[in-house]
């Protein structure tokens, strides 16, 4: 192994040497002699092909010093051997010196060579892993030059290092705009798109995630969904992967989350529908059935929710579930299934207040249905609904007690008096089971 001291001797002589700045200072030939050149450039290939850097590197020199136009793979081993002193050593100014190095073998490559797309590409990765801040538009130039000259052909993490970079730069750099953001991200979609729809593409799966990126990085920053044109440009690259994978559950789902408020509520109804129908859960019931019920679809509402919450596991959405599916039985007027349902609410969140305060309802509104509308028979079925409400108080939210409340002032003025209560022969606050389809045994109570 080669002394590192000696390179790093060497390092200074090396540095003296770049003061050419024409065509005329990049000769092809060691002192004009093809037949001494062929040799010395396969000598320091041999050590470069094995990563034998430090054995290789004063080869290399007499190349790069003597015959730098003679091969353009002289600048790409100059490039990998100083990345690689660069990135195994911890001194800090020896660092920076073989960055400095580094640089200028780029720039010796582009006086002698002229532009190549990897070399440029190289560049621009390398400014904007060691360069400053100041040197983030020369990257981004280069990366557009390497762009241009690859064509259809662009290196996939060459497209999305430079989008990302236009995304960085947008209100730091004047001359990145959201037009021209907009505009590229067309141009590089049309060759991802290109190269994705090519058969046998070696490169096929980094085209893919490539797509992905820059098409999130897109709607992330230029997604306004108040903005029409914006949400057109939205559907179009969404839309475009739900044609593609039309009965993929990740695609449906990323599609669905992307175009919310963008997409029609055609569109949105018939991705939900599907993303419930592969994945039922809490969420895409909740969303789905509220279209439904703002339809007054109320049965598939009540279809949806059901099969929801059969399959739901976590407890307090399976009670919520249960709650909506009893509120939608009590729009029907079938108390009784109502208040099963509001009870398996109740055995899946004791706390759901709400849930008596349904009960409290439907036993209040049983007058006619346990009496004839007025009078002692219908009055009573208030008994059980107080209990009710007063569990609501007891456990329910601030919103929940409010109501819970107000009905108990409301229908406090329903219940019998206690002359009516004595002349029943009852005793105020003794047990009483109402019958009817309630069924509940309760207190006796007197407004």
């Amino acid at each position: 192994m080669r002394n590192w001291n000696k390179i790093i001797l060497t390092f200074g002589l090396f540095l003296a040497t770049w003061g050419w700045a024409s065509a005329q200072n990049c000769p092809r030939y060691i002192a004009g002699d093809s037949l001494k050149t062929t040799p010395a450039y396969s000598i320091y290939r041999e050590f470069f092909k094995k990563n034998l850097y430090s054995e290789g590197y004063d080869q290399w020199k007499n190349m790069f010093n003597n015959a730098p136009a003679f091969r353009n793979q002289t600048f790409i081993d100059g490039v990998a051997m100083y990345t690689h002193f660069i990135q195994n050593t911890t001194d800090a100014t020896l660092r920076q010196n073989y960055i400095d190095t580094l640089f200028q073998v780029y720039k010796k490559q582009e006086e002698c060579i002229g532009d190549n797309e990897y070399m440029l590409g190289k560049k621009a990765i390398d400014l904007l892993k060691y360069g400053k801040n100041a040197d983030i538009p020369e990257a981004r130039v280069a990366l557009e030059k390497t762009l241009k000259l690859s064509g259809d052909k662009a290196f996939p993490y060459y497209i999305q290092t430079y989008f990302k970079l236009l995304i960085n730069q947008l209100g730091k750099d004047a001359a990145v705009t959201e037009d021209l953001v907009k505009a590229k991200y067309d141009e590089l979609t049309a060759v991802v798109d290109k190269n994705i729809a090519q058969p046998g593409n070696k490169q096929l799966q980094a085209y893919k995630e490539v797509k992905t990126l820059i098409d999130d990085l897109f709607t992330q920053n230029f997604a306004d969904k108040s903005d029409p044109a914006d949400c057109a440009k939205l559907m179009e690259i969404y839309m475009k992967k739900y044609q593609q994978n039309p009965n993929d559950l990740e695609t449906i789902r990323t599609v669905y989350t992307k175009t919310r408020g963008c997409a029609d509520s055609v569109t949105n109804v018939e991705l939900l529908k599907k993303l419930n129908a592969m994945d039922p859960n809490y969420s895409y019931a909740i969303r789905l059935g509220s279209i439904y019920m703002k339809n007054k679809l109320f049965d598939s509402a009540y279809v949806l929710y059901e099969n929801a919450a059969a399959k739901e596991a976590d407890s307090s959405k399976r009670a919520d579930l249960y709650y909506i599916l009893a509120s939608l039985k009590a729009d029907k007027n079938d108390f009784s299934a109502s208040r099963d349902l509001a009870k398996q609410a109740l055995v899946y969140n004791p706390s759901l207040g709400k849930a008596h305060l349904l009960i409290g309802t439907l036993y209040a509104g049983s007058g006619k249905l346990c009496g004839p509308g007025t009078g002692f028979k219908s009055q009573i079925v208030l008994w059980p609904a107080f209990d009710e409400f007063r569990k609501a108080i007891e456990v329910g939210n601030d919103e929940t007690k409010q109501e819970a409340q107000k009905m108990i002032d409301t229908y406090t003025q329903y219940l019998p008096t206690k002359a009516e209560i004595a002349a029943k022969k009852l005793k105020i606050g003794a047990p009483y089971t109402i019958d009817c389809w309630i069924n509940e045994t309760t207190t006796v109570k007197a407004r």
